[in-house]
């Protein structure tokens, strides 16, 4: 694997092929193996969330669609090429500051003093991001329950009214959606705020369905 970084400049020529971004400055982080590389059919889908080729349990799919959603976010660029039998090469493009950073007077808290006390239950399917998710939140001092489904998630909410957060996935397996189950835990705690989280596009996990008595965290 080879990691190259370098100052760029795209322009008017590149972006007309590539209408997604804006000529100028920018600085360039490549990435690049010799790995087997990426089959044609499934070049073009390398950053559709959940879009895998490993088995069940191996892989999320989320990898690449988050770094694709980093790179616009921060108006960047993104551009992947892959031949079969000789590697894969990923350009992530940044755009480049136009002034230098100044150094804040304010005395910035470490992190390690941002801590919580609440009680969360965290609703997600797949065991590795919920695992991953629980330890996080966990380490920062939360009370953490889980469950698997919308489902199961009522019925924890029933049993401990203690819960003040439901930091929920959107899409889920099981009929019930996670802006569905916010309605609906809603109705059992008019009190409950709502954190969304998803791997999909940004318009996913838009506040749709959650009860009004309700609060969508920030």
């Amino acid at each position: 694997m080879t990691i190259e970084t370098g100052n760029v400049v795209l322009d008017v020529e590149y972006t007309d092929r590539n209408v997604e971004v804006s000529p100028g400055r920018y600085i360039l982080i490549q990435v690049s193996d010799t790995g087997s590389g990426i089959s044609p059919e499934n070049l073009p889908r390398v950053f559709d969330p959940f879009f895998t080729t490993k088995e069940v349990g191996k892989g999320t799919g989320l990898g690449l669609s988050m770094v694709y959603g980093f790179a616009k976010q921060s108006l960047g660029h993104v551009k992947i090429y892959s031949e079969l039998g000789r590697g894969t090469t990923v350009k992530l493009f940044l755009p480049m500051a136009d002034q230098k950073t100044e150094t804040s007077s304010q005395h910035e808290a470490p992190i390690a003093s941002f801590r919580g006390s609440e009680v969360i239950l965290l609703v997600e399917d797949d065991a590795p991001v919920r695992d991953f998710a629980k330890s996080q939140l966990v380490d920062l001092g939360y009370r953490v329950l889980v469950a698997i489904n919308a489902v199961e998630a009522l019925n924890v909410i029933q049993e401990h009214k203690e819960i003040e957060v439901l930091f929920t996935d959107v899409v889920m397996p099981g009929g019930m959606n996670g802006h569905e189950l916010a309605s609906e835990a809603c109705r059992y705690n008019p009190n409950l705020k709502i954190l969304y989280c998803s791997g999909y596009a940004e318009n996913a996990s838009a506040p749709r369905t959650a009860g009004k008595r309700c609060r969508v965290a920030e």
